[in-house]
């Protein structure tokens, strides 16, 4: 006689597991296992029109979602300020055409060449003075590289998703009379597992996107019709100046 269960229905019935959602493109999708935990996230969001934040403020949120991937091939952070090389000679002689005039700045000048002339027959010359002024400092910049290789459909699918997701958000939009374009997003970032000992990024643009759909050195194609390697490139220029009351050692 077979049994009757009547206690109503069992609460230890199995579940299918759930996908976990994250709203992350994640390249491969076993990049993050167990205590692999090295990649960079790259989140893109709307410029916040507006709002002088995007161009005094600073990074207060990190990425959440968006691009996960492996670290990239080049990893180089590169300070870029300018110092311009000056001479007292040459601002003096500027002073003094600006106060007496051109005709004696000329003077000046024809004076300068004579001298240069009786410098170079004695071997003497002219201690120019020369000194250094700091001008800016400048934006910085990084070209991050990736060579994904798709082991099946859906990493093919993987792929397409983040080289557009990238192209996509790197592109302005129109007004509703063309008359005018609204900002392209820009790109929050951070390396893991700590950028401590790295560097910290601030917000930034993509300026270029570039995709090479050979990137084994000839086309291949699964059965799906999606390329089998694609080297992706992709360059951001922060939009934030970097002060030292804004420097971060980043995260431990």
């Amino acid at each position: 006689m077979p049994l009757r269960y009547s206690g109503g229905v069992p609460r230890n019935i199995p579940q299918k597991p759930q996908p976990r959602r994250t709203g992350s493109s994640v390249f491969p999708s076993d990049l993050i296992t167990g205590n692999r935990r090295y990649y960079i996230q790259i989140e893109l969001v709307n410029y916040r029109s507006g709002s002088f934040s995007n161009i005094f403020g600073a990074q207060t949120r990190n990425p959440s979602g968006g691009i996960i991937l492996p670290v990239p091939s080049s990893l180089a952070d590169v300070s870029v300020l300018n110092w311009e090389q000056k001479s007292l000679l040459d601002e003096g002689m500027r002073t003094a055409g600006s106060i007496f005039g051109s005709s004696l700045q000329a003077a000046f000048q024809a004076g300068s060449s004579t001298a240069a002339i009786a410098g170079a027959y004695a071997g003497v010359t002219v201690n120019p003075g020369l000194f250094m002024v700091f001008t800016q400092p400048n934006f910085k910049e990084y070209v991050f590289k990736w060579d994904l290789v798709a082991n099946n459909e859906d990493e093919t699918r993987r792929i397409a998703d983040i080289v557009n997701s990238f192209k996509f958000a790197a592109a302005p939009a129109s007004t509703l009379e063309n008359t005018a374009y609204l900002y392209p997003d820009i790109a929050i970032m951070k390396l893991f597992p700590k950028d401590y000992y790295t560097f910290v990024m601030k917000p930034a643009a993509i300026t270029s996107v570039q995709a090479q759909y050979n990137g084994a050195g000839q086309p291949a194609f699964l059965r799906n019709g999606a390329p089998v390697n694609v080297k992706l490139a992709v360059q951001f220029k922060e939009i934030q100046i970097w002060e030292k009351n804004s420097w971060s050692r980043g995260t431990s």
